[in-house]
């Protein structure tokens, strides 16, 4: 239950990026910037950041500028402006309802942006409610600093419409979601597991609750992945054929690989091509590298093929290479994990 809303959304971190330290994050400032002009001229709105200012001009003055950006000076004196930053969007904010059981839209987490000089810029990082964003309070000290200022009070209307014209800006997955006073903010929402669990990522783990009597089961992101890759190749093992260990004949259609009475080795590319296919369906987007092979050898399910550079891929006594885990490591590991599936 989330008994006081506002206290989640007290906070305020200050930053910088600097040209020369974060060229990517400086690059990726500049592009959100023309996104938002686009967005604005899209919708046919008189707004325009410039100079790092956001105006609010003719829309004579967008059409030129779109056509030329080499305009004259005189052209650009033709706008007013309405504060002197300008704010990129970057979750929406959302609170789940107990009674309800579903999730509202409670405000928005933005970055609000100054430029110091042509080599850095400041940003503030807040969350806001969307009932502290429909007045003009929040634009003050205590919310931004003293060098951050509306030009005129009456212009804040014009602010505000800027703010949510730029929410085009995100997709339906960019939010962040508070689940109740004892959780807090989590990162990503999974959904809810077929037993009713919660199943969302908080802090670089996967976390599953169901409810304020119900203690909070956590599992770090790699180990995660890793019954997600197991749990589908387990699937394709049990609807396909293998051959003994020792055959070392050509592969047939459904045959996978080999085995014997501890270990099940499946050739390399089955494993890669289900694996993929099976991750995207379930909704993960992780990818299966050397790390997660890694992951696995440590916990003694994979056999690797030499140290320095391991293969995954192991030569068998048959001359063949395949994905070698062993049988009773991977029942164990998935049957203890699986809940978070």
């Amino acid at each position: 239950m989330i008994n006081d809303l506002a206290a989640h959304f007290s906070s305020k971190a200050v930053r910088y990026v600097r040209r020369i330290e974060n060229p990517k994050e400086f690059a990726k400032i500049k592009k959100a910037k023309k996104e938002i002009n686009a967005i604005f001229s899209e919708v046919g709105e008189d707004f325009l950041i410039e100079e790092n200012k956001l105006l609010k001009v003719s829309r004579k003055r967008i059409m030129q500028i779109q056509e030329d950006e080499d305009e004259d000076e005189e052209s650009k004196k033709d706008g007013k402006p309405i504060c002197n930053f300008f704010i990129i969007p970057q979750y929406r904010l959302r609170v789940f309802d107990d009674e309800q059981q579903r999730f509202k839209e409670a405000g928005l987490s933005i970055r609000v942006y100054a430029r110091i000089n042509w080599h850095t810029y400041k940003y503030i990082e807040l969350d806001l409610l969307n009932e502290t964003l429909a007045g003009i309070k929040w634009i003050n000290p205590n919310y931004l600093d003293y060098d951050y200022y509306l030009y005129r009070g009456s212009q804040y209307p014009y602010l505000l419409r800027s703010i949510w014209l730029s929410t085009r800006l995100l997709s339906e997955d960019d939010d962040k979601v508070l689940f109740d006073d004892r959780i807090g903010w989590i990162d990503e929402f999974f959904g809810r597991t077929e037993s009713g669990y919660f199943h969302y990522m908080k802090d670089g783990q996967i976390a599953m609750w169901k409810s304020e009597d119900d203690p909070k089961k956590t599992i770090d992101q790699m180990t995660y992945r890793a019954v997600v890759f197991l749990k589908s190749i387990k699937g394709l093992i049990d609807k396909s054929s293998l051959l003994p260990m020792s055959d070392s004949s050509r592969l047939q259609e459904g045959i996978i690989g080999w085995q014997d009475d501890s270990k099940w080795a499946i050739k390399f590319d089955i494993v890669k091509t289900h694996t993929t296919e099976e991750i995207k369906r379930s909704g993960n987007s992780f990818k299966v590298d050397s790390k997660l092979y890694a992951h696995l050898h440590k916990l003694g399910i994979l056999e690797v093929e030499g140290e320095a550079k391991p293969r995954p891929d192991k030569k068998l006594s048959n001359g063949k290479r395949a994905f070698v885990l062993d049988k009773i490591r991977l029942e164990e590991f998935i049957s203890e994990h699986e809940i978070y599936l």
